[in-house]
């Protein structure tokens, strides 16, 4: 079922955007619900390609890349840390298949898109948290 819903304008929309961004990666903890949850997930990602798409059929298409390129997760490679830390939370982290590592990592970085570079990283990352905890663990 599709809903449609109506802004005054696309500034609306970006401030919703952003706001989002803010509470999914300044405001919330690694414990918070949002940040995992797939319905919160799609809605922001909705949002940007709303955003994206009206931007490309307005008087200045060619601004439409900017927006394109400023929602890739390789461009804030300062929040991988926190996705990682995030997606080891996963119950099934060691165990998830390529798609299912991916669907969870692009719901934790929702409105970002993650790109297969930024996934590597992630993935890396997490590995590494869990590891270092593992030694730790040991000791």
């Amino acid at each position: 079922m599709t809903e449609l819903v109506e802004f005054d304008d696309l500034q609306q929309v970006e401030v919703l955007l952003r706001a989002g961004i803010e509470l999914k990666f300044e405001l919330s903890e690694d414990s918070e619900i949002l940040n995992g949850s797939p319905v919160f997930a799609r809605a922001l990602s909705n949002l940007r390609d709303g955003l994206i798409a009206a931007v490309r059929s307005g008087p200045t298409p060619g601004k439409a890349q900017s927006y394109v390129d400023w929602y890739q997760l390789s461009g804030h490679s300062r929040r991988w840390s926190l996705i990682a830390r995030r997606a080891i939370s996963h119950p099934h982290w060691g165990e998830l298949s390529t798609a299912d590592l991916r669907q969870w990592i692009e719901t934790l970085a929702s409105p970002l898109r993650v790109d297969d570079d930024a996934l590597a990283s992630i993935k890396a990352a997490g590995d590494e948290i869990v590891t270092a905890a593992d030694k730790k663990s040991c000791e």
